[in-house]
C-alpha cells in the first residue's frame, strides 16, 4: 500500500509541474490582491523658507498682564499715567533735540535782525515823546509813575492803573483816583519821581482828584535827553552784535574763513543800524530846536 501511495503522489506532482509550465503566469493588479499590504503614496514634508517664517518677538509681560482694578482707583491710574508720561515727553524731547535749520546755520542773521528791530521800536517811541508839544510830560509818562500801596510790600502799580490822567489845559494836569485809599500813595509816588518832584494838590470839591503843574523843559535839556537816548541805542546794538558773535564762535566746526565772513557780515549790519540811529538823532534834535524858535 505504501508503494502505491508514493506512486500516486509522484504522478500528481508531475502533472502539476506540467500544468504550470504550459499555463502562462498572469499578475493581478495590486488592488485585486488583498492579501498583499498596500503601499501608501509618499508625501514630501512641507518646506518653508526663512523669508516666509513668522518673526517671534520676546513676550512683554507688562503689556500682557491686565491692570488690577483698585476700588480706590489708584493702581490703574498710576500705570496709565506712567505710560503717558513715558510717551509724551519722549516725543517732546525728540522735537526739541531737532533744532531748526535757521538756528543751525551760523550765516543766518535773522535772529539778530529781529533784535535790532525790537530795539529800534523801543527807542523810536522814547524819542517821539521828546518831540511832542508837552515834551516828555504827557499822559503816558505821568501814568507810568510806579505807585506802592503798601510800604511793607515791594509790589508797585502804574499810576494809570489807580487813576485817570487828563490835561486841564496849559501846563496843568488832573489825576482822578478810583479809590480814596490810593490818593496818599499817589501823592507820595509823584513826590519821589525824579522827573516831577512836586506835591499834587487836592481838589476841595472832589477829594479823589489831584492837580499838578508841569514845568516846560528847556531846549538844552531836551536835546541832551535825545542824545543820551541815542547813545543808549548805539550801546544796545553793540551788545547784541557782540553776543551773537560770541555765540557763533562756540561752533567748533567753523573754519577761520567762515568766522571772518560772519564777522564782516555782522559789522556791515551793525553799521547800517548805526546810520539809522544817526539820522534819527539829527531829526529829533532839529525838531526840538525848531519848536523852541
Amino acid at each position: 500500500m505504501n508503494s502505491i501511495r508514493v506512486a500516486n503522489s509522484l504522478v500528481r506532482s508531475n502533472v502539476t509541474a506540467a500544468v504550470l509550465r504550459t499555463t502562462p503566469c498572469i499578475l493581478l493588479p495590486q488592488a485585486q490582491r488583498p492579501w498583499l499590504p498596500q503601499q501608501l503614496p509618499q508625501q514630501t514634508p512641507p518646506v518653508r523658507s526663512f523669508s516666509h517664517s513668522p518673526s517671534l518677538s520676546k513676550r512683554n509681560r507688562k503689556e500682557e498682564e491686565p491692570e488690577e482694578d483698585d476700588p480706590r482707583g489708584k493702581k490703574g491710574g498710576k500705570k496709565s499715567n506712567k505710560k503717558e508720561k513715558g510717551g509724551a515727553p519722549a516725543q517732546q524731547q525728540q522735537q526739541e533735540a531737532q533744532p531748526s535749520a535757521a538756528a543751525e546755520d551760523p550765516f543766518n542773521l535773522d535772529p539778530l535782525i529781529a533784535l535790532f528791530q525790537k530795539t529800534e521800536s523801543h527807542y523810536t517811541s522814547q524819542l517821539a515823546l521828546l518831540r511832542s508839544p508837552t515834551g516828555r510830560f504827557n499822559v503816558e509818562s505821568i501814568g507810568a509813575i510806579p505807585v506802592s500801596l503798601d510800604k511793607k510790600s515791594t509790589v508797585t502799580y502804574r499810576l494809570q492803573e489807580l487813576a485817570t490822567v487828563a490835561p486841564l489845559g496849559g501846563r496843568r494836569w488832573s489825576i482822578l483816583a478810583f479809590e480814596e485809599a490810593s490818593v496818599k500813595p499817589i501823592i507820595s509816588a509823584v513826590l519821589k519821581s525824579p522827573d516831577f518832584n512836586q506835591q499834587p494838590q487836592r481838589n476841595e470839591e472832589n477829594p479823589l482828584e489831584l492837580t499838578m503843574t508841569v514845568e516846560p523843559e528847556k531846549v538844552d535839556d531836551l536835546v541832551k535827553r535825545a542824545k543820551d537816548l541815542c547813545t543808549e541805542w548805539r550801546n544796545k546794538l553793540r551788545d547784541e552784535t557782540h553776543k551773537h558773535e560770541t555765540h557763533v564762535k562756540k561752533n567748533k566746526s567753523l573754519l577761520k574763513d567762515d568766522l571772518f565772513k560772519i564777522k564782516e557780515a555782522l559789522k556791515k549790519l551793525q553799521d547800517e543800524r548805526m546810520k539809522v540811529v544817526a539820522n534819527k538823532e539829527k531829526e529829533v534834535v532839529a525838531a526840538i530846536q525848531s519848536k523852541a524858535k
